[in-house]
């Protein structure tokens, strides 16, 4: 595979050398222009590590998810699986649980989404998609300690533009995209619209129920429409309507002891423990959402100054029935359905360039979160006596310390019960008030300082109420959930500081920054009981030195940061094989290099890398959670390493175009590396949840026109067809036991775009 690889590479180079002789000079890569400090400007002028994925680079590169967005920028992990979405950066990830923020704020047309969900819509129609990578605190608030997703769509333009793209691949893989560019009012009114729509069969075969799981069915519809009131006055109104449906997430266990193989082999003579996707759920698991978004994004300059003003209602449906016990028996089944809606309101003053530059704005957010959730034992009760009896034999020990005591007094409920049931119902409701301030004083042409403040406040209102629809004894020995009702409210507050020095010369910029984040406390509508239903805020505290370079009259681009980040009173999220603990309960370090080199040395051609380094790990975590092999309630976890939090981590990668037939045609030639170290899967840090290091190669040929009219290119994913696992955890119920889903395996697609 290196071969074919190095190949390809020589043969492009070889190629594009000989071009180049013809030619005087060399052509320079395209200013990307970012959003990160809340003004527009040249990434290689911004005193923070970013990295920038543009839209040619996605269209290249076959990057269609914010999976691929990972995959493609080192220190980074996403995980997309629906009802398990998860984000981190630089060794911090966000917690999978509805009443936890995320560690990693993401942000769409400077929209703050406060649901990590909204991920899950549709890639459509993206200028280009910024990780700022650190404490965002300052400009971009809470819930950015690990640093923030920064995304962009294409806005409407004053003139006519047109494209379709039809994608086909295995697993009948369909997709369909069209944008329509139309100005309807010379140089004042004009409107985009972008649909896409995307089916594809799974990759998980379930044995027990012969179907194919991790179905995609996906449809995005945005519209965008510009109104240039005056020169100094534009709206931009922004509507999207989204769906995404599942039909799994592709559980597989891959280690079975004794008992869970007995019992889950009652009721699936083929079952197996190998990774290969191969499952054997026994429940019809399903997932699907439904998302609206209406965004109004006002600029008014006047006097070189630029008042903006961000609108928006966003709101998400979402419904997920789980095989909680995720194998063949009939355990365990969970339903969830969840209501959520937001409003966002940010108000910004943004001087001119000069020799002070700032700043100034207010936010306002509130969201409502409605969660309904239904935590079903023998859901099939014809069966459940049969079940119950085997469960009683594989699992003695742990039902001895509920029956055990009461002898014959508890036996006929027990076993009188055909089903149990926990009923919950989750409220909260959030509003955060901000005010937010960046000067930047330009000492000298070469010199400046960078102060920011941020001040925050917010209120979480929570009615939490579980209860059992039986005698719940079922559910107490499985999963250890009571019932309990939980009305509270919790008032925080926070000031993030950012301190930064710059110094720029000959194409080249060093910086050094100082700057704090926070994460929101909350409630947990997974606890068992409602001592471990609450948790605090989070703080984060980060150092940054780096490094930025143009060269070559603009062909080079080089960036390296060196950053470290402490963290306090983390909030943990532990599975514990039978439910999510989530507690206050380490200090945690954070720190490493990551560097990016963008080089175009001709026409047609680019080449990149880039690669990371992070030590991420538990400064003091004395009571952490235990493998399930361990005889300890606790562990002290003090010195070892955070999970989902590679060492290292590496990206490579070409493109390049080469003329053929008089230059009315262009072969396109295209690969990409990606790296990454172990991991450990779960915070018990069990040597069996874990993924070896691991690499993937991404391949990309095809045929385009020179004048941009059309392409044609297939793309390979996963060339080599590996099994990579995606994520792993221990067996519900059966203490140790195992079981995960794997990332897809190897993916061909053809993709023909027409432009117009």
């Amino acid at each position: 595979m290196k071969k074919i690889l190095l190949l390809s590479l020589l043969i492009a180079c070889g190629h594009a050398w000989a071009d180049a002789k013809e030619k005087k000079r060399r052509d320079y890569i395209e200013e990307v222009i970012v959003t990160a400090q809340k003004r527009s400007e040249s990434a290689q002028d911004v005193p923070l590590s970013v990295s920038v994925m543009s839209s040619e680079r996605m269209q290249a590169s076959a990057i269609k998810s914010f999976e691929d967005v990972a995959l493609a920028s080192p220190n980074t992990d996403i995980n997309m699986t629906p009802g398990y979405v998860q984000v981190g950066m630089r060794g911090l990830n966000s917690p999978i649980n509805d009443g936890m923020e995320q560690s990693v704020g993401f942000y769409v047309d400077g929209i703050y989404y406060g649901k990590l969900a909204f991920l899950q819509d549709a890639f459509l129609d993206l200028a280009r998609v910024e990780l700022l990578k650190g404490p965002q605190g300052t400009l971009f608030g809470k819930n950015t300690v690990a640093g923030a997703i920064n995304v962009t769509s294409a806005n409407p333009q004053h003139q006519w533009y047109a494209a379709t793209t039809i994608t086909l691949g295995n697993f009948n893989d369909k997709e369909i995209s069209a944008t329509l560019n139309a100005p309807l009012i010379e140089d004042k009114l004009a409107l985009r619209i972008a649909a896409t729509a995307h089916t594809k069969d799974g990759y998980v075969y379930n044995t027990l129920r012969d179907v194919d799981e991790k179905q995609v069915d996906k449809k995005g519809l945005r519209g965008k429409l510009l109104l240039d009131a005056t020169e100094d006055l534009n709206f931009v109104l922004t509507m999207y309507r989204g769906e995404a449906k599942d039909n799994g997430q592709g559980w597989e266990p891959f280690l079975l002891q004794t008992d869970a193989a007995t019992v889950h082999g009652l009721f699936d003579p083929g079952l197996e423990d190998d990774f290969d996707y191969v499952g054997h759920t026994n429940s019809d698991n399903n997932s699907a959402s439904e998302s609206t978004v209406v965004n109004l994004d006002t600029n008014w300059e006047f006097d070189d100054k630029l008042l903006t003003i961000i609108a928006s209602h966003a709101e998400m449906n979402e419904s997920l029935y789980l095989d909680a016990d995720t194998v063949s028996a009939p355990i365990a089944d969970w339903d969830r359905q969840t209501e959520y809606n937001q409003q966002m309101l940010e108000i910004r003053f943004t001087s001119a360039p000069g020799k002070i530059e700032y700043i100034f704005g207010a936010f306002g957010f509130r969201s409502d979160n409605h969660l309904e959730g239904d935590l079903r034992m023998l859901p099939e009760p014809e069966i459940s006596g049969m079940l119950l009896n085997a469960l009683a034999s594989a699992l003695a020990s742990q039902l001895e310390p509920i029956i055990g005591p009461l002898g014959n007094i508890l036996d006929p409920l027990l076993y009188s019960a055909t089903t149990d049931s926990l009923n919950q119902v989750f409220q909260q409701d959030t509003s955060t008030l901000a005010l937010f301030t960046q000067l930047s004083w330009n000492i000298s042409d070469r010199l400046t300082a960078i102060a920011g403040l941020r001040a925050s406040k917010e209120t979480k209102r929570v009615d939490l109420v579980q209860d059992y629809e039986q005698t719940g004894l079922l559910l107490q020995s499985a999963f250890g959930v009571t019932e309990y009702t939980l009305r509270d409210k919790r008032n925080e507050s926070n000031v993030a500081p950012k301190l930064s020095l710059k110094y720029a010369w000959d194409d080249q910029m060093i910086y050094a920054s100082y700057s704090e984040g926070f994460k929101a406390g909350g409630y947990n509508p997974l606890a068992r009981t409602a001592d471990e239903s609450v948790f605090d805020q989070e703080t984060a505290i980060a150092y940054e030195l780096g490094y930025k370079l143009t060269a070559l009259d603009g062909a080079l681009t080089a960036n390296a940061a060196a950053f470290q980040t402490q963290f306090s009173d983390m909030q943990i999220q532990a599975f514990i094989g039978n439910g999510f603990v989530v507690s206050n309960a380490a200090k945690a370090t954070t720190e490493g290099l990551e560097f990016d080199i963008n080089y175009q040395p001709w026409r047609g051609t680019m080449i990149y890398a880039s690669a990371g380094y992070t030590n991420a790990i538990f400064d003091e975590y004395t009571d952490g959670p235990c493998p399930a092999s361990s005889s300890s309630e606790t562990c002290d976890l003090t010195g070892k390493q955070l999970p989902r939090a590679p060492k290292y981590s590496a990206n490579f990668g070409f493109h390049t175009a080469m003329p053929l037939i008089d230059n009315k045609l262009a072969l396109v030639l295209g690969a990409d590396y990606s790296w990454r170290d172990d991991i450990y899967f779960d915070l018990d840090l069990d040597p069996i949840d874990t993924q070896s290091a691991y690499s993937l190669v991404n391949l990309h040929i095809g045929l385009i026109d020179p004048e941009e009219r059309w392409r044609f290119i297939v793309h390979i994913k996963n060339l080599e067809d590996k099994l990579i696992r995606q994520f792993t955890a221990d067996l519900p119920i059966f203490e140790g036991s195992h079981m995960g889903f794997l990332m897809p395996p190897r993916m061909i697609s053809a993709e023909f775009s027409v432009n117009l």
